[in-house]
């Protein structure tokens, strides 16, 4: 596997269904020997840790939508991840909103409007409870959608498409919580 082949498969398993199918034993021992080879380049022994660790960060991530015990620093390390690419992002944007698993997943989680902390900040917390991660999750989907709606009204030559979009921003920011889970959004995309 060249490193362009890798790259590929690495946007691909930002999608749900896709990081299922890869997640067989062979396919990851493949990965497991590309790390271990000199002879492959650093760059395809990165992609192959990566590809492997979003493979398997899909089931941390499934499991911490349904379970209170689940790992969920390594949840948000991988949307974290998977936020710093413009490809990986919108592959991963389109599985949460459109995958019947994960929709399921989360209807199942009621929504606390008294939570404790209605926009928790799981980068810099140490203990995050189930509740912080579920409402964490929804406003980034939420937020990041309307923010991929501006970008894309933003391209086109139409002021008015731009300012409907800017009222549904507006709207956004009146709501309890929307800067400190911009800030989140902002902090998990940007490049280490």
């Amino acid at each position: 596997m060249d490193e362009s082949t890798l790259s590929r498969l690495l946007d691909a398993a930002a999608n749900f269904d896709i990081a299922r199918h890869l997640n067989m034993e062979w396919f990851l021992d493949i990965l497991h020997s590309i790390q271990e080879d000199r002879t492959f380049s650093s760059e395809a022994q990165t992609l192959a840790r990566r590809l492997c660790d979003r493979i398997r960060s899909w089931q941390v991530l499934e499991d911490a939508l349904s379970n209170t015990q689940a790992d969920f620093h390594t949840a948000f390390d991988m949307i974290k991840d998977i936020c710093r690419e413009e490809n990986s992002f919108g592959i991963w944007m389109e599985s949460m909103t459109t995958h019947p698993d994960i929709l399921m997943n989360l209807a199942e989680n009621p929504v606390l409007p008294n939570s404790q902390c209605p926009h928790p900040l799981l980068h810099f917390s140490s203990t995050v409870s189930h509740d912080d991660f579920i409402t964490f999750l929804r406003a980034h989907i939420g937020v990041s959608c309307v923010l991929a709606v501006y970008a894309w009204s933003d391209s086109l030559p139409n002021a008015r498409c731009r300012e409907r979009t800017l009222g549904i921003l507006r709207l956004w920011q009146g709501v309890d919580g929307y800067r400190e889970v911009r800030l989140s959004v902002l902090l998990s995309t940007r490049q280490s």
